[in-house]
């Protein structure tokens, strides 16, 4: 059952087989079995959904500089999170065996409208890092360039003379 219904508790599974067998089986007994046979709960992976230009153009990018090795200590990869503070609490856990986060079925499709929350931004090189930044509000191309690229990117690579910058959707 943990196997088809990745996200399935242990109290339905507890009850579900109690159902068959008439006989009561504690959580815990149900956790060491399914820990026995590789099975953990872990928090799902969470992502947005990528378009197929979005995989198209990131694959792009990657390809043109996959025999580059030492050029990719010097690329800065930033992009800007949103902490959404109403959907994911954390207590939804999957079940999965190691090396399955990327499962279709061990991913959770993060929320994308409107909810409260907080929105950061932060870039990240091989050897070094920015400051992270809070965005106030909805963030347009003026904000960005005005609250992020002037004053924290352009501080930043003064520092890296040969870097590459690579923003998600840039």
């Amino acid at each position: 059952m943990a196997v088809t219904n990745r996200s399935v508790t242990l109290r339905t599974i507890a009850q579900h087989i109690e159902s068959l067998t008439h006989h009561s089986v504690s959580a815990r007994t149900i956790r060491r079995r399914l820990q026995q046979s590789g099975l953990s709960a872990r928090r799902p992976l969470l992502r947005l959904p990528l378009t197929q230009n979005h995989r198209r153009l990131l694959r792009k990018w990657c390809d043109e500089r996959r025999m580059l090795a030492v050029e990719w200590n010097d690329v800065v990869f930033t992009d800007e999170s949103r902490i959404c503070l109403q959907h994911y609490d954390g207590q939804i856990r999957v079940w999965r065996h190691r090396g399955e986060s990327m499962l279709n079925s061990c991913v959770m499709h993060r929320h994308t409208g409107p909810a409260p929350g907080i929105m950061v931004w932060g870039g990240i090189g091989y050897h070094s890092h920015t400051p992270l930044v809070r965005i106030a509000g909805t963030l347009n191309s003026q904000r960005y360039i005005s609250e992020v690229l002037e004053p924290v990117v352009l501080t930043y690579l003064q520092g890296l003379a040969t870097a590459i910058v690579q923003q998600d959707n840039a």
